[in-house]
């Protein structure tokens, strides 16, 4: 009995039956079993070309002497045996045979023909009658078995696709042995492999299907595909979707889509994706990109540097420059070693009592009936405005114009470029205590419970707000309307072109001593311990803020956003809109004592106290950073009483209230260009 031969024809693992024929007695019809053969470069049904040759023995022992397969016995039955074997792919993909079709015209008309042979494949049955001509095969040296060519390549445990075909026995006036001999003209097989051009028919109902399900259902789908899939079938998934997560498709987009993908990333990315590749690096330095992201943090020109080598103007994408300046004058900020800090002394043992900074200069007035100006840069004092005959409680400043309100009732404008007092205004009746400047013109309020409007430019009188029973504590103006808060611990809203109260805000229980306005809401603090939140519009009490213990004597607001200090020693980030407590700054880094003066943006928190210490907080987490200032006689005297910040520069006013600290200012510096 001859053995069935196995093939793996392709990674689909498909079976058929293998057939089995008794060789040693040939029949009248005689069943011969090919495997087919895995090919995997060519599409298509396989195509088994077979030719029977009826040719005598002298034709057969010539051609396989050819063959180089030597004689064969004559008189061997099993010359007709069925094949065992088959070809090896990759041998016949090294020599393939050249075949063509029998030339119709060949005179050699044969009868002796397969009369049919079938390929088993998914089900699928192809039947063909073919005739062939033996002068068109190449021949090759194969391996012989029982007298036939073949070569066995696999294992006999292994199945694949069988082919079987029927030959009829020949009938003849001669011997048995010549119905049996016949030569192999040619050999060729092709496995039937799907491909992307040729797959099964079953496949494209179900990519049909997937297209319809929704994305649940494609994921669910894939998810069972995986699960069902052998380790290699893995790997070839992984060979086909990794190259899509590695191609650079940023490259492939055009430069607005792909400036619309990079605006969506952080800076710290942007910098990073910039070191990819120069076509990234190109896009990564588009000026209007950086230009966004300046104005994210705040930044709404491109500083001007004379001299500096670290100039944004000297960069091919000056916003990248200032953005990259501004992140390093914040990591100076933050972390740098703080440089010692210069200190500028003038004011004798006098309090500090108010304090401007804008620009290059400084201006400091004290309650010794003065106020200087001071070069921020190198420390000195370039003037020492001299006039006042009473303590100076509050200054405003604006370019070169300073102007000054003082207990002995008047205020003064000063040209701060030559010292000279160029207009005193008289109408109060006594201490001015607060003022608030717009543009040209000044609003101050007094101890007088009056509120007066001046023109800084001619030095005019324009208009007087009578309605506080008592002192007038703080004030605000936008250019339109006034906003007062007094110690009667009412807040008024005036209209001052009219002179006319609009509305008298009440809820405080106890004196006003600080307040915001923003033109839609004016927020007020109180010695009752409560923040109230008021539409400017109404007069409605919108929110009232509790939180704090004591006193707030200092607050400032941007866009929705509050931070107030406390004579608690706490502070607090408020959300206007919400009424909610963003952050408490506090815990073990906290004030030890009232907290007298601060400063905010959209990165930090600068606070001062009477424990004679300066601090720096994040506004968005409320942690703390670290200290800017810390006076020795910290604790036992020593006070910071004011501060004002730049972006690149801080001034502190310091004293204390019983000789153990000399009052003076210091000026710290966190500009690069310093470093």
């Amino acid at each position: 009995m001859a053995e069935s031969c196995p093939l793996d024809n392709d990674s689909y693992n498909r079976e058929s039956d293998i057939s089995k024929q008794d060789c040693t007695s040939p029949s009248p019809t005689e069943t011969i079993c090919l495997e087919s053969l895995c090919s995997d470069n060519i599409p298509g049904t396989s195509q088994l070309l077979i030719k029977e040759d009826v040719a005598d023995r002298e034709e057969k022992a010539t051609f396989l002497n050819e063959l180089g397969l030597g004689e064969c016995d004559e008189n061997s039955n099993d010359n007709v045996d069925c094949w065992e074997d088959c070809l090896d792919a990759d041998y016949m993909e090294e020599h393939p045979f050249e075949s063509e079709l029998a030339d119709e015209d060949d005179p050699v008309n044969r009868e002796d023909t397969f009369e049919a042979f079938s390929i088993t494949h998914n089900n699928i049955r192809v039947d063909s009658l073919k005739t062939y001509s033996n002068k068109s095969w190449k021949k090759r040296k194969l391996d012989v078995h029982n007298g036939f060519p073949c070569k066995k390549i696999l294992p006999e445990n292994q199945t694949s696709s069988s082919l079987f075909y029927n030959r009829k026995a020949h009938t003849s006036n001669s011997s048995s042995d010549d119905s049996t001999n016949f030569c192999i003209d040619k050999l060729k097989t092709r496995a039937l492999i799907p491909t992307k051009d040729n797959p099964p028919p079953e496949m494209a109902d179900w990519l049909t299907q997937f297209q319809r399900w929704s994305n649940a259902e494609r994921i669910l789908a894939i998810d069972g595909l995986i699960l069902r899939c052998d380790p290699s079938q893995v790997r070839h998934m992984m060979q086909v979707i990794e190259p899509q997560f590695q191609r650079d498709f940023i490259s492939l987009f055009p430069r607005e889509l792909a400036l619309s993908v990079l605006r969506l990333l952080e800076p710290c990315d942007l910098l990073r994706a910039a070191q990819t590749c120069r076509s990234w690096r190109f896009l990564a330095d588009d000026n209007l990109l950086w230009k966004e992201k300046c104005k994210q943090v705040g930044i709404e020109e491109i500083p001007k540097r004379k001299g500096s080598p670290r100039s944004p103007s000297n960069s091919s994408s000056p916003w990248k420059a200032a953005f990259m300046l501004h992140h390093a004058i914040e990591m100076n900020w933050r972390s740098k070693p703080i440089r010692p800090p210069k200190m500028l002394k003038g004011h004798d043992d006098h309090v500090i009592t108010c304090l401007q900074f804008c620009g290059n200069r400084i201006v400091s007035g004290s309650d010794d009936n003065t106020l200087k100006v001071w070069s921020a840069t190198t420390g000195k004092c370039l003037r020492t405005l001299v006039g006042h005959t009473g303590g100076v409680w509050s200054s405003q400043m604006a370019g070169t114009v300073i102007i000054s309100g003082s207990t002995d009732r008047t205020l003064k404008v000063w040209d701060s470029e030559t010292g000279v007092c160029i207009h005193t205004l008289y109408g109060h009746t006594s201490t001015v205590r607060c003022m608030h400047l717009h543009k040209n013109k000044v609003v101050s309020g007094s101890r007088d419970a009056t509120l007066r409007v001046w023109d800084i430019e001619t030095g005019e009188f324009l208009h007087v707000l009578v309605g506080h029973l008592a002192a007038v504590r703080c004030v605000q103006y936008d250019g339109k309307l006034v906003v007062s808060g007094a110690y009667d611990y009412m807040v008024k809203v005036w209209n001052p072109e009219r002179e006319e109260c609009l509305h008298t805000l009440q809820g405080h229980t106890n004196r006003v001593y600080s307040l915001q306005f923003d033109g839609v809401h004016v927020v007020s603090g109180s010695l009752d311990t409560s923040i109230r939140v008021w539409e400017v519009e109404t007069g409605a009490c919108r929110h009232t803020l509790m939180g704090h213990q004591s006193l707030t004597s200092g607050m400032e607001l941007r866009n929705n956003i509050l931070v107030s200090g406390n004579a608690d020693s706490t502070v607090k980030v408020w959300d206007i809109i919400s009424g909610q407590c963003l952050q408490t700054l506090s815990g073990t880094y906290k004030h030890q004592s009232a907290v007298t003066c601060l400063q905010f943006n959209k990165r930090f928190v600068i606070t001062s106290s009477d424990d004679g210490t300066v601090k720096l907080w994040d506004v968005r987490t409320g942690e703390f950073i670290r200290n800017l200032v810390a006076l020795d006689s910290g604790g036992s005297g020593g006070v910071v009483w004011r501060i004002r910040a730049s972006d690149t520069k801080l001034v502190c006013a310091v004293g204390s209230r019983n000789g153990t600290e000399e009052t003076k200012l210091l000026v710290l510096d966190f500009d690069v260009d310093a470093r």
